[in-house]
């Protein structure tokens, strides 16, 4: 009985990992697909006052659970990251 309900847990688990990754792998292939080469202007704010102001050399990204945006600033092509209230326009 308990090789049988091992089984079934183990198999549960690989079915929920897999499902979770291959929906993940397919939404983050089709965001790059659609954006990789997309520029961007980012402005954020605080407290109403802008407090950074530039363009992307391609997509934003942010996770779900921050406020904070990670991009490659086109002006000196270095990686970085803000928070805050930003408003993302893409070309």
């Amino acid at each position: 009985m308990s090789y049988g309900l091992n089984w079934g847990v183990a198999f549960s688990l690989f079915l929920l990992t897999t499902a979770g990754c291959s929906s993940l792998r397919t939404r983050l292939s089709r965001t790059a697909s659609d954006w990789r080469n997309r520029t961007a202007e980012i402005s954020c704010y605080s407290g109403g006052k802008l407090i950074y102001s530039g363009k992307t050399d391609g997509k934003v990204f942010s996770e779900s659970n921050s406020d904070g945006y990670t991009f490659i600033s086109a002006e000196d092509k270095k990686l970085k990251e803000v928070s805050g209230d930003c408003v993302i326009k893409y070309d």
